[in-house]
């Protein structure tokens, strides 16, 4: 069969610390997802979100894929792919031009634009999103879309994330290499905000907290736009490697004990059913016995650490008045016992878990929320006309203008 994707599909391919998930989905003409295919393989090769053995990696890409495209009968030679990691950064950065013909044109929301994003990079990154926040002409109010405004002056706010060029070169080439050209290079916690966010959350204002495997991937959003993101390099695996170490235990059990029995709230010590288990130490037969307390002991310090992060980079920034719907918790390290008591403690916010907004009932669950919100991200960049505001079609023209820069590095 040759390699050819019917013009109807799209495939997004979350290339996560612990899984590789590749999704394949069908979009009818109501603009809703069908997905039709799936693949999951665990991840070799990477480590907190970035590629450290592409040997490795591309194998692992190409378990999930040939799984993915057996499902679905269709061959995959496309895909949107998520990126994470320690090295993401991003900004709010403005910019301000003169209204040529004193009615505000595209072109002009297009210079301004350009505006906002002339400001120096590191050596060694480039730009992965430059996503609009609001516009102003002549000083006045806030608005989302300016077009066909009168005015002499147009002020633009945009938020700017940055990537390192050589961690997404080397997650575009470990797909290229496994047979996948990526179409869109995609910031994970933007993918898991299209998955699990209501549009009255996005509207009002709300914080989304995707922990993964190798990462903790923070958002705000507010009337609809991204206002922070933050990339923390402390996630799950760190419970599970805490685990293995503190009760002296393999890894692969301390992940079974944390899927279990873990927890990081002391309050749901009382609805353990036992206060002791038995863990297989994998040689000579021995077992050991684990206080389940211990459990607390060991994972409430981490998940304190990690909540505690993102509260600091709340007050520094002082968000906290963005975020009047509370936050949403999703990805795997979400499904840790009281979490989500954990957030609500430490913002003095509601929270609550998300998961993908899909009739789909096998990706009801956080962990698959960056895969399915990559389709979500992947069939708005397809048709902008789903899109909500002619400064979104912006966004994703300039993104796709702005992708040449990973290729030109291949």
């Amino acid at each position: 069969m040759g390699k050819r994707m019917l013009g109807n599909h799209l495939v997004a391919i979350d290339v996560g610390t612990t899984k590789i998930c590749v999704l394949v989905a069908r979009v009818d003409s109501h603009g809703k997802i069908d997905v039709i295919g799936m693949g999951q393989h665990p991840s070799k090769g990477l480590k907190k979100g970035v590629v450290v053995n592409v040997g490795e990696t591309v194998e692992s890409i190409k378990k999930a894929v040939s799984q993915a495209e057996s499902i679905a009968g269709v061959p995959i030679e496309r895909a949107a792919v998520g990126i994470s990691g320690g090295h993401i950064r991003s900004f709010n950065s403005k910019g301000v031009v003169a209204v040529r013909n004193r009615e505000v044109s595209q072109r002009d929301i297009d210079r301004v634009i350009e505006s906002a994003k002339a400001i120096p990079i590191p050596e060694g990154r480039e730009i992965l999103h430059i996503l609009p926040q609001y516009f102003r002409v002549d000083g006045q109010e806030y608005v989302q879309d300016s077009l066909g405004m009168h005015g002499v002056r147009l002020e633009a706010q945009v938020h700017i994330i940055t990537g390192a060029v050589s961690s997404a070169q080397n997650i575009i080439s470990s797909c290229q290499a496994a047979g996948v050209q990526v179409t869109d290079i995609v910031l994970e916690q933007i993918a898991s905000a299209d998955a699990v966010l209501t549009q009255t959350e996005r509207d009002l204002g709300v914080g989304i907290l995707d922990v993964g495997g190798g990462t903790s991937d923070f958002a705000i959003y507010k009337e609809g736009r991204i206002r922070h993101s933050k990339v923390l390099p402390i996630a799950g695996n760190h419970f599970t490697s805490d685990l293995a170490i503190g009760l002296g235990i393999p890894v692969h059990e301390a992940e079974k004990l944390k899927r279990s029995h873990g927890y990081a709230c002391e309050e749901l010590y009382l609805e353990l059913d036992q206060d002791r288990i038995e863990v297989d130490l994998g040689y000579e037969g021995k077992k050991k016995l684990v206080d389940t307390y211990a459990l607390f002991e060991i994972l409430e310090p981490r998940a304190q650490e990690i909540i505690g992060m993102i509260a600091d980079e709340i007050n520094e920034f002082r968000l906290r008045t963005f975020m009047p719907s509370g936050v949403v918790l999703t990805g795997g390290g979400s499904l840790l016992g009281g979490m989500c008591l954990l957030v609500e403690e430490v913002f003095g916010t509601k929270a609550r878990i998300g998961v993908p907004q899909t009739n789909t009932d096998v990706l009801k669950s956080p962990i698959y929320s960056t895969a399915y919100g990559l389709l979500v991200y992947a069939m708005k960049s397809r048709d902008c006309s789903l899109l909500t505001g002619a400064s979104d079609a912006l966004v994703t023209r300039i993104f796709k203008s702005m992708k040449s820069w990973i290729y030109d590095f291949l």
